[in-house]
């Protein structure tokens, strides 16, 4: 049985010797910040209101300690070290890992999230380490930001992962161009067999179930990607290109003799290689942020279905609405939609809507057809209430929705808290995970 409370309590006790060794600090001349040093200490705590098949529990406690060192080396040189000792009470962690091609399926207990060394010279840039990108001009979800991984241990609460790649940066006025190269593919972390975010196995299912084939770091597994951005008349437009790998794997199925006669279907995952062209624009008209990305992803091996993804939206902020308590609104409006440009018939991998254990979230499919909506009220400089929405259209109506409370109770302690909500038929998207509807709540501490 777990022992729930432990993790958040001694973290807790940790904050308050923080707070009291930096109160100390402040009368001393020398700062943390000073020192290009900065922390995040985080108790988080998920109650489900049932419990499921796989995880009979309903709580989960998680302590987070981050440190990130950033420092100046020289005029033409920087550096930056974030890490992360972290702990739960549901075996998500797992002892003390450090891979340049992480493949634990759980989190280490200790973890390097970033290591970068930053080079500098006239218009050029250079990146070295483990890093993390972002790409797109997307609320929610962006199809051109395909160099990282996530982790998807829990499939909401999830993060991205480090990867170590060399990235040039050129910058030319308003035009900048990225080229990036990632000698060791980084898979994303998926749910645990037993865990609530891993669909049960269909009644009667009789198989072998091979171990994930993970890319190998060779010469020809080495992925790369570029990207072009510039402003054109207030419009800016930014082209990319990314050829490697998908994060998350595919099945593919053979067959294996076990006895004279006996032939038991063999599934095996394996990671798509992929070439994905990609553009995104974005431009402000009457106030209105709009914004639109697109990518096409087309299978170089492992793979069966060629796939255009796209989605576009608006942003835009009402000050001073006719709301008592409300002094600013912001809106945030997307559709997303995904065609399949050519499936391979024969192909041996399976569709990706019916990947067994895995579900249809942790891969873009969720994405076929959706409307996403968010809105951030501003009830104070302290306060703000955030409400997310996902509709997805691709089966019968099925959703998510997320309310969000952020409380800053000091410069130092922050409070969020809300709810995690789906519906849906059974098989729908995130109607699979109606018995996950949870409470959570995060207090966070900055230093």
């Amino acid at each position: 049985m777990r022992e729930h409370g432990r993790v958040p309590l001694a973290l807790i006790a940790a904050l308050a010797a923080l707070g009291a060794s930096t109160a100390v600090a402040e009368d001393e001349p020398l700062s943390l910040a000073a020192l290009g040093v900065k922390g995040t200490a985080i108790v988080k705590n998920f109650s489900h209101f049932e419990t499921t098949a796989t995880d009979p529990q309903n709580i989960r406690d998680e302590g987070i300690l981050r440190l990130e060192v950033s420092r100046r080396l020289a005029p033409w040189s920087d550096a930056k070290v974030v890490g992360e000792l972290r702990k739960d009470d549901d075996d998500l962690t797992d002892g003390v890992n450090f891979q340049i091609q992480d493949k634990n399926h759980r989190r280490s207990l200790l973890d390097l999230k970033e290591a970068v060394l930053g080079l500098r010279g006239g218009l050029v840039e250079a990146t070295l380490g483990k890093q993390i990108f972002a790409w797109g001009t997307a609320d929610i979800f962006n199809p051109t930001d395909n160099l990282n991984a996530y982790d998807y241990l829990d499939v909401i609460d999830n993060e991205k992962l480090g990867l170590w790649a060399a990235a040039l940066r050129l910058t030319a006025g308003p035009t900048t161009a990225t080229f990036v190269v990632v000698p060791a593919f980084v898979p994303s972390r998926l749910p645990l067999p037993r865990s609530r975010w891993t669909p049960t196995l269909p009644a009667g299912f009789v198989g072998i179930a091979d171990d994930p084939e993970v890319p190998g770091v060779t010469a020809d597994n080495m992925q790369y990607a570029a990207r072009v951005r510039t402003t054109v008349r207030g419009v800016d437009v930014s082209a990319s290109y990314y050829d490697g790998f998908e994060h998350v794997p595919v099945l593919r199925v053979s067959s294996l003799a076990v006895a004279p006669g006996v032939v038991l279907p063999r599934f095996t995952p394996v990671y798509t290689r992929v070439k994905v062209p990609g553009l995104d624009v974005s431009t402000t008209y009457r106030g209105v942020e709009l914004h639109a990305e697109t990518a096409a992803r087309f299978v170089e091996s492992n793979g069966r279905d060629d796939r255009w993804q796209g989605i576009a939206g608006l942003n835009y902020t009402w000050d001073s609405p006719p709301l008592p308590g409300v002094e600013q609104i912001v809106f945030v409006a997307e559709y997303a939609r995904e065609i399949t440009l050519h499936s391979r018939s024969g192909s041996n991998i399976l569709p990706l809507d019916s990947v067994p254990r895995l579900g249809d979230l942790i891969s873009s499919t969720v994405f076929r057809e959706a409307l996403i909506g968010r809105a951030l009220l501003k009830l104070s400089e302290d306060t703000q209430l955030k409400l997310t929405a996902i509709l997805d259209f691709d089966a019968a109506p099925n959703g998510y929705v997320q309310p969000k409370l952020t409380h800053r109770f000091t410069d130092a302690f922050q409070l969020e808290a809300g709810l995690d909500l789906f519906a849906g038929e059974p098989e729908s998207h995130w109607g699979r995970y109606r018995h996950n509807n949870r409470f959570f709540a995060f207090l966070k501490y900055f230093f």
